[in-house]
C-alpha cells in the first residue's frame, strides 16, 4: 500500500474516532442534563416550588454549566414588621461531559460549589473564616454514581463567646444504578465547639431586667462547656426502602480517637474535665423483616467520666420490630410541614403532632410487638458493673381492653418492663466521693447499704450489690417480691 493510501486510511480512522467521540460526548451530555433535571424535579417535589426558585442549565458540547437557587423566607420578627431578607443557597455546577470527563472514564463529572446570599453583616462576619463546601458527583457509564463531599477546614464564632472549629471533613458515597443501594465512608479528623453557655443559668436571668443607669444591663457570667472530638471516621453499607429517609437495612462501623468535654466555671479558674474517653469503637446493623425494622448498636471505649477513670466502657442497644409504615407516617408529617412553612414549621410539627401521629399509628406499632433493650457495662479497679433495662410488648391489647381503659393503660397490662443493676460494692465509696460527698466513709456506705437492704431495694450477693425490678401483667416485682403499684401508674 502506498504512503498516500496509508495516510488516507489513518486520516479516516482519526476522523471516525473524532466523530464517534463527539457523538458519545453529545449523547452523554444529553443524558446528564436529563438526569440533572430529574434530580431537580425530585428536589422540588420534596422541598416545594417556593424553595426551588430558579434552575438554569447552559448546555455546551464538551461541558455545561448549571445554576440552582433555593430560597427560604424567614417569618417576620413581629406582627406587622418589615419582611425579612430572603436567604438564598446558590449551587453553581460545572459539568464535564464523558466519556473522558476530567481525565475520568465516566458519563459526566459535576463539580458543585455552594454560596449563601442574603446574610446580614453579623452572619457574614461569623462565616468569614469558613469556606464553602465542594460536592463532586461522578456519573458512571453503567448508570451508578459516586459522590464526594468536602468541607474545607474553618471556624466560626460569635460575640457571645461561642466558637466552632474543624479540620477538613470528607464524605464519600456510591449509589447503585437503580438507586437502591448506598455504600460509603466519612471522615472528621477534628471538631471543636467551645464556650457553650449554661442554658439553665441563662433562663434564670430576667431578659427584660435593665439597669437603672444603662439600658444594656451587664450579663452575668455563666458556666461554659467545651466539646472536642478527634479522629472520627466510619463506613456504611445499606439498602433503600421506598418512602423512608436515612434508614434502611444494612450495617456500618465507626471509631473515634477521643471525645473530651470540659466546663469552665462562671467564677473563673481552671477548666474542669467532665468526660475524656478514648479509642471509641462501634458498629450497628439494621434488619428489615415482615414490614418492620430492627437495629442493634454496639459501642466500646475506655476513659474518664467525671473523676472516675474506667478501664473499659461498653453499651449495646437493641430496637426491635418497629413498623415501617409508622415511621413513614411520622416522616410524612415532618416533610409536609416543612413544605408548608419551612424548618420552623417542621420543628413545630414534631413538637405538636408527635403524640397525635403516635396514637394514630398505635395499632400497627403494637401489632408488630416492638421491643427495646439497653445493656451498659463498665470496668473500674478491675471490677465490672452492669446496668440493663428495657421493655417489650408481649401481645397487642384487644379492642375491648382499649375501649375500657384507653391505649396506654391497656398497653401497660400487655407489656413487660424490666431493669437490673449489678455493681461491685467496692465502687460505692469512690462513687459517693465523685457525686458530691467527699467526706463519706466506709461506715457511711455500709449504713446506706443496710438501709437499702432492709427496705428491699437492693440485695448483696458476695462482693456485688444487685437490684432487679419487673413490671408485667399489671404487677410490680422488686427483687423477687410482688409490691403494690405506684398510684396512677396504670392510668
Amino acid at each position: 500500500m502506498s504512503n498516500k493510501r496509508v495516510g488516507v486510511a489513518v486520516a479516516g480512522a482519526v476522523a471516525a474516532a473524532v466523530v464517534a467521540y463527539g457523538g458519545a460526548t453529545w449523547y452523554l451530555g444529553q443524558r446528564v442534563q436529563t438526569d440533572y433535571q430529574e434530580a431537580v424535579a425530585e428536589l422540588r417535589k420534596a422541598l416545594g416550588n417556593d424553595v426551588v426558585v430558579s434552575n438554569d442549565y447552559d448546555k455546551g458540547f464538551l461541558s455545561s454549566k448549571a445554576r440552582l437557587v433555593l430560597q427560604w423566607v424567614p417569618a417576620p420578627d413581629e406582627e406587622g414588621g418589615a419582611a425579612p431578607q430572603p436567604l438564598r443557597l446558590v449551587v453553581a455546577s460545572d459539568v464535564r461531559h464523558g466519556p473522558l470527563a476530567g481525565a475520568k472514564l465516566a458519563g459526566a463529572v459535576i463539580d458543585s460549589r455552594f454560596s449563601l446570599e442574603g446574610l446580614n453583616a453579623d452572619a457574614q462576619a461569623r462565616l468569614s473564616k469558613a469556606s464553602a463546601p465542594i460536592l463532586t458527583t461522578v456519573h458512571h457509564l453503567t448508570g451508578s454514581h459516586d459522590v464526594h463531599f468536602q468541607l474545607p477546614a474553618g471556624e466560626m464564632g460569635d460575640s457571645d463567646g461561642m466558637a466552632m472549629r474543624w479540620q477538613e471533613m470528607a464524605y464519600d458515597m456510591a449509589i447503585s444504578r437503580d438507586g437502591q443501594h448506598l455504600k460509603g465512608s466519612f471522615r472528621m479528623p477534628e471538631f471543636g465547639l467551645t464556650g457553650i453557655p449554661d442554658e439553665s443559668a441563662l433562663a434564670e436571668a430576667d431578659p427584660e431586667e435593665e439597669s437603672d443607669n444603662d439600658e444594656t444591663a451587664a450579663v452575668e457570667p455563666v458556666d461554659r462547656t467545651s466539646i472536642q472530638l478527634q479522629g472520627v471516621d466510619g463506613r456504611f453499607d445499606m439498602a433503600v426502602i421506598d418512602g423512608l429517609w436515612l434508614i434502611g437495612p444494612g450495617k456500618g462501623d465507626f471509631r473515634m480517637e477521643r471525645a473530651f468535654v470540659s466546663m469552665l466555671p462562671a467564677g473563673g479558674g481552671d477548666s474542669k474535665p467532665l468526660l475524656d474517653v478514648k479509642n471509641v469503637v462501634g458498629n450497628y446493623a439494621v434488619e428489615a423483616a415482615n414490614g418492620t425494622l430492627g437495629m442493634t448498636t454496639q459501642l466500646n471505649a475506655a476513659g474518664r467520666v467525671g473523676p472516675i477513670d474506667f478501664e473499659a466502657l461498653s453499651a449495646e442497644e437493641k430496637i426491635q420490630r418497629i413498623s415501617i409504615e409508622a415511621i413513614r407516617s411520622f416522616q410524612r408529617v415532618v416533610l409536609d410541614s416543612y413544605r408548608a412553612g419551612g424548618i420552623a414549621n417542621a420543628v413545630a410539627a414534631i413538637e405538636q403532632q408527635s403524640m397525635t401521629v403516635l396514637m394514630e399509628n398505635a395499632p400497627r406499632l403494637v401489632q408488630a410487638l416492638p421491643a427495646y433493650s439497653m445493656q451498659l457495662k463498665a470496668t473500674y479497679q478491675g471490677k465490672t458493673g452492669e446496668l440493663q433495662y428495657g421493655g417489650e410488648v408481649k401481645r397487642a391489647p384487644s379492642d375491648a381492653e382499649v375501649a375500657q381503659a384507653g391505649w396506654m393503660p391497656a398497653l401497660m397490662k400487655s407489656s413487660a418492663l424490666q431493669a437490673s443493676a449489678r455493681m461491685p460494692k467496692a465502687w460505692m465509696l469512690p462513687l459517693a466521693h465523685a457525686t458530691g460527698r467527699p467526706q463519706a466513709s466506709e461506715r457511711d456506705v455500709d449504713a446506706m447499704l443496710r438501709m437499702a437492704q432492709s427496705s428491699g431495694y437492693v440485695r448483696q450477693e458476695g462482693e456485688f450489690v444487685t437490684s432487679t425490678v419487673q413490671l408485667e401483667s399489671g404487677q410490680l416485682n422488686l427483687n423477687g417480691k410482688t409490691m403494690p403499684l405506684p398510684p396512677g401508674l396504670m392510668r
